[in-house]
């Protein structure tokens, strides 16, 4: 882990939501996990600015990718900025999903739980898995490249929930493991039927951080013990944010 600050290689404005930041992290980059994420804030802003936490999208050589939903004050300022400004960075952070080799894998979806999905199909595909996607939103500024795109009023692909797409995958393909990203109504929802259907499922969970290295425990989270019996907190960003679905307590 490190705390620099890096000017801003690009950035690409995806639509009226979305956009990408590339940072050259140098040497730090060969070092991130899909499905780790960074602390990020515009380096020239007041100590008391809290970061925000943004998952790795994608990383090329050097070159890391951050792909952000202008959401609030904090992201839609970042969206202003242009090449050349500078980010005080603290990561990579957090665990990783854990890489398998030669299996059906499913990816599952939902807004901005893309990005950390993209970096692990293709660290998956490295691996000679099989890989199929399934992404949903809201509308269309939230859906993006799939095997299976699911939107709420049907504005693009499938109309309906991501959800609906992966019932239908597992009652007529197999899958060996399944990785998801989004809310936590849909992983939930996801969890429930990967038991079913006696499917492992790993899920990287979205939510408020404050200093992201867990010690706040603003981001704990409910989790079973070990002998599935009782149950413990756990913070998402120091012990997550990926877990097993089956030790998550869904409330």
């Amino acid at each position: 882990m490190f705390n620099r600050v890096f000017p801003i290689k690009s950035i690409e404005h995806l639509n009226k939501s979305y956009f990408v930041i590339a940072v050259d992290l140098v040497e730090h980059a060969k070092d991130i996990k899909a499905g780790q994420f960074f602390q990020i804030k515009p380096a020239n802003e007041s100590a008391s600015l809290l970061k925000k936490p943004v998952s790795v999208y994608d990383v090329n050589g050097t070159e890391v990718k951050l792909m952000i939903k202008g959401v609030g004050k904090a992201t839609e300022q970042l969206s202003t900025f242009q090449a050349g400004d500078v980010l005080d960075v603290i990561g990579p952070l957090g665990n990783g999903f854990p890489l398998i080799e030669k299996q059906k894998v499913v990816l599952v979806s939902g807004g901005i739980g893309y990005p950390p999905l993209f970096y692990l199909k293709k660290k998956l595909i490295e691996y000679e898995n099989e890989v199929y996607w399934l992404h949903g939103g809201q509308g269309k500024n939230d859906i993006f490249p799939a095997d299976e795109q699911w939107s709420i009023h049907g504005s693009v692909g499938n109309k309906g929930l991501v959800t609906d797409g992966f019932i239908d995958y597992l009652q007529t393909h197999k899958a060996d493991v399944v990785y998801a990203c989004g809310p936590k109504p849909m992983l939930n929802a996801l969890s429930i039927l990967a038991a079913e259907f006696e499917v492992p499922l790993y899920v990287s969970l979205e939510e408020y951080m404050a200093c992201g290295i867990g010690v706040c425990h603003g981001c704990a989270v409910k989790v079973r013990t070990e002998d599935l019996i009782g149950t413990t907190y756990k913070t998402v960003c120091k012990d997550g944010p990926v877990f097993k679905a089956q030790d998550i307590v869904w409330e």
